[in-house]
């Protein structure tokens, strides 16, 4: 055998060549050794382990102008750090791409958008609103500004006679379809004069004077001379508010009505004022 190994010595026998040994022009000289009988193997010498895949620290795209040639190498290979014995490289690609053909200009109109509230109906009648977001349906709703929507005022209110008819009904208030749904909130005040046994109440209500939604409430004093009755927006107790209940939808028109109504165990006479000592306008308050 060509190679004997005796501990850490290892001895070879047969032919040693040394190519290019005098050659100064390619400045690498290598060893041929051709054993005894010309086969020969190293069983010293073992199969190196697999190197590490590179990493590359970042891949970046840049276009080329349509017509311009594209630079040359494509892609642009740089060496962040080259590694070493276990440890990976680390590259960066750039690769050049031609820009593509413009296309036609695009059209965009946002009362299209598909995240935009269909039950509000635009035109003439919402000029000045605003985009508010509705969470329930995810959908952006056309609504008024922070000024909120028109008051209406009551045309001038008669006087009511002096005797016991109850209830009565002193005025009300037609309003207009409007784009979008909303509540009534009510106003007024009056000076009722009665008996010892009168109380009179004023109550506003949606659409019906007698069985409507009420929109409107104020308690009167029992006694000849009570203090001023004020209304003010009022819903009964545990009614859907938010929800339902005083909702006018979107597209409909509505008239809201002032009563005043004897709630006391009397049949006494009372009556109320003429305008301007009895007052009636209702405020309308969009709604989502």
């Amino acid at each position: 055998m060509a190679l004997t190994i005796d501990g850490n010595d290892i001895t070879f026998s047969g032919q040693v060549k040394v190519v290019n040994g005098f050659n100064p022009d390619t400045g690498v000289a290598y060893l041929i050794l051709t054993p005894d009988g010309g086969v020969g193997s190293l069983p010293f010498l073992a199969q190196g382990l697999p190197g590490q895949p590179p990493v590359f620290d970042s891949i970046t795209v840049e276009e080329v102008a349509r017509g311009n040639p594209l630079p040359t190498p494509n892609p642009v290979v740089t060496v962040v750090s080259p590694g070493g014995s276990g440890v990976a490289s680390h590259l960066s690609l750039k690769f050049y791409i031609h820009e593509g053909a413009q296309g036609p200009a695009g059209v965009m109109n946002i009362s299209g958008a598909t995240d935009m509230a269909t039950d509000v109906t635009l035109g003439a009648l919402t000029n000045g609103y605003v985009l508010t977001y509705r969470s329930s349906d995810g959908k952006w709703v056309p609504t008024p500004s922070s000024a909120g929507g028109n008051t209406y005022v009551s045309a001038p209110i008669a006087a009511t006679s002096n005797n016991n008819a109850n209830p009565r009904l002193l005025s009300q208030i037609s309003i207009p379809a409007q784009p979008f749904s909303w509540r009534p909130r009510a106003f007024a005040q009056t000076l009722v004069s009665g008996g010892l046994g009168t109380r009179v109440d004023l109550v506003a209500r949606l659409n019906d004077a007698s069985s409507g939604d009420q929109v409107g409430y104020s308690k009167g004093v029992t006694g000849p001379n009570p203090p001023a009755n004020v209304l003010i927006p009022s819903y009964p107790a545990g009614s859907a508010v938010p929800g339902p209940y005083g909702r006018v939808p979107a597209g409909q028109s509505a008239t809201i009505f002032l009563s005043a109504e004897q709630k006391a165990n009397s049949n006494g006479s009372w009556n109320t004022p003429a305008s301007p000592d009895t007052t009636f306008c209702v405020e309308v308050q969009p709604l989502l």
